[in-house]
């Protein structure tokens, strides 16, 4: 469901930076159906499945440097590695550029705890340009909210509303087993995780605050 959902848009990039990505095969329809960017060794991933990125990205650090000769006719930027960016950063504020209606950002997720807080926090910056965006791996599909969304999945589904600031007011669901009704949900209480999808359609409202909304598979 998800795949098929995805490529129905037709302004759509991909970022793909260098952390590990469970089951790659299975993302290679989304990655050939639409403009991907690579982040340092996510250049990587895209060679394995024989994907040719639009742009590379990075400081290179975790590049398979051979590659670098087999892909030298993409435009390259490089940075420095001592810098006050990451390079997923970098590599937002290029596809921002572009005015994309959706951004999707894989290989961001994954061993590092800092980088993968960082990273989901950095969905921040589309939102505040009116971009839909989200992260997304194997197991999860993240967004960062800070008004009402509304989304599609299968009934059984789970999805978590996690606060990002202390609290987030007068929450409103529809569509999930345990409704909210102008309800507070806290920073530090985990009340709003595995919900799940009554119907096919959910819808979230809320009157203040910022929070994740993340879908879940085991």
């Amino acid at each position: 469901m998800i795949l098929r959902k995805f490529l129905k848009l037709m302004n759509k990039m991909i970022i793909i930076a260098s952390g590990p990505i469970n089951h790659l095969q299975y993302f290679k329809p989304l990655l050939e159906g639409n403009r991907v960017i690579a982040v340092d060794g996510g250049l990587n991933h895209l060679h394995k499945l024989g994907v040719k990125p639009e742009v590379l990205i990075g400081d290179f650090d975790s590049i398979d440097t051979s590659l670098l000769e087999l892909y030298k006719d993409i435009p390259v930027y490089e940075h420095p590695t001592r810098k006050d960016f990451t390079d997923s950063e970098i590599a937002i504020d290029y596809v921002i550029n572009q005015s994309p209606d959706e951004v999707i950002l894989m290989g961001v997720t994954g061993h590092r705890i800092d980088h993968m807080i960082t990273n989901i926090h950095l969905l921040k910056r589309f939102v505040n340009r009116g971009i839909l965006a989200y992260v997304l791996d194997y197991h999860n599909k993240v967004y960062y909210c800070n008004s009402d969304i509304e989304l599609e999945g299968n009934v059984g589904d789970l999805l978590s509303i996690v606060p990002l600031t202390s609290s987030v007011h007068k929450i409103k669901t529809y569509g999930l087993e345990y409704p909210l009704d102008d309800e507070t949900l806290y920073f530090h209480e985990s009340r709003g995780v595995s919900n799940v999808f009554s119907e096919p359609k959910v819808r979230i409202e809320t009157g203040s605050g910022e929070f994740l909304v993340i879908l879940s598979k085991d």
